[in-house]
């Protein structure tokens, strides 16, 4: 392993249980501490100077080291409200900041040594400070190529100790304790993010047919325990629809009319499409021109009579001018709201019949 990451020794690096993240944050350290923008100040014991470090402008400075931010992950995000933007903005801190936490406290501990300043304010308030400072006994074996003097470091100082407070404190390093999740296991979890052959077949569907990007594990949680067929007819309702975001896709999924069988849905629409011509013509079919003369004359019997019972008018002549009446008012109608309820129903065939006759007489 002869080449440097970050400048650092790779072999030594993994022989102090230190990964790239520590590698990357230790390389920030070391070159913006000699800037003359880092907080500093003498820690007497160490007779070195510490620096103190703003979490919120190292997750500026090293967006490498944390997930993207909300605003680039979080669907619709400028559509949400200030208040829900500030409450994502402020969980994506707090997270970062822990992590920072995590990693000073963690291996990197051995080089970046911290200490801890108590003062009071102007008002008198205790404030309380932590300033970093590099343990040079260990940093120089990062920049080193003597793998045995990593194996074994022994200080005379306080100020060159390795993991305590400790005056002399050794650190022996074994083979079978090496931290080799940097060369190993971190390059396979990598090939595993950036290789499409080792995807979900879901994933690849989604990635390959549309413009849609499963970069999240909450979208591959979904899309992996999603039917493939069912997926394949709901990507393609997706682009008929000119879809442009993963929840839609979701919804088209996760919504069943959008899978009835088509013969189905065509029975459906036959049933429940009937149009006022299709029921009026069903009417007619059902009787013959005798049989709807008769029923007419006798229903209209009665309103056409004087008081001699003898016929006032020609009660044929008003029921075909009605039936030539009703005809043109149903082509003249290109609009569905016409809809005489007379199928099967012969009264109501009447009706409309007498509604007709008594407009003609009333004129």
């Amino acid at each position: 392993m002869k080449y440097t990451i970050e400048g650092f020794n790779q072999r030594n690096a993994i022989a102090l249980g230190l990964n790239s993240e520590d590698l990357v944050l230790l390389r920030w350290f070391v070159d913006f501490k000699n800037t003359s923008d880092m907080k500093k100040k003498y820690i007497k014991h160490a007779n070195d100077m510490g620096y103190w470090i703003s979490y919120s402008y190292l997750i500026q400075e090293l967006p490498i080291l944390f997930s993207a931010n909300p605003q680039y992950t979080v669907e619709n995000y400028d559509s949400l409200s200030a208040k829900e933007k500030m409450d994502l903005d402020k969980k994506y801190t707090k997270a970062c900041k822990q992590k920072i936490k995590r990693i000073l406290s963690g291996n990197l501990s051995k080089v970046l040594l911290r200490n801890k300043s108590v003062n009071r304010d102007d008002k008198g308030r205790v404030k309380s400070e932590i300033y970093v400072h590099i343990n040079p006994v260990v940093f120089k074996l990062l920049i080193s190529d003597d793998i045995t003097a990593v194996q074994k470091c022994t200080t005379d100082t306080v100020v060159q100790k390795c993991t305590t407070d400790t005056v002399v404190q050794k650190c022996t390093i074994y083979p079978s304790t090496i931290n080799t999740y940097s060369s190993t296991t971190g390059s396979k979890q990598k090939s595993k993010d950036f290789s499409s052959s080792e995807k979900h077949e879901n994933i690849n569907l989604i990635e390959n047919n549309t413009h849609l990007k499963v970069n999240t594990p909450t979208k591959e949680k979904k899309a992996s325990s999603w039917d493939k067929d069912r997926l394949l007819k709901a990507i393609e309702i997706f682009k008929e629809q000119q879809g442009e975001y993963f929840s839609l896709l979701e919804k088209i999924y996760n919504d069943d009319k959008n899978f009835v069988p088509k013969n189905e849905k065509t029975n459906n629409s036959v049933s429940k499409f009937k149009s006022r011509f299709h029921n009026i013509n069903e009417s007619f079919r059902k009787y013959t021109p005798e049989e709807l003369e008769k029923l007419l004359k006798e229903n209209q019997n009665d309103k056409f009579t004087n008081t001699n019972n003898e016929p006032a008018i020609d009660i044929n002549e008003i029921r075909e001018r009605a039936i030539d009446l009703l005809q043109e008012k149903i082509n003249a109608d290109k609009t569905q709201f016409f809809r005489p309820t007379v199928r099967h129903n012969l009264d109501a065939f009447e009706n409309e019949i007498n509604e007709i006759c008594n407009e003609l007489l009333n004129n």
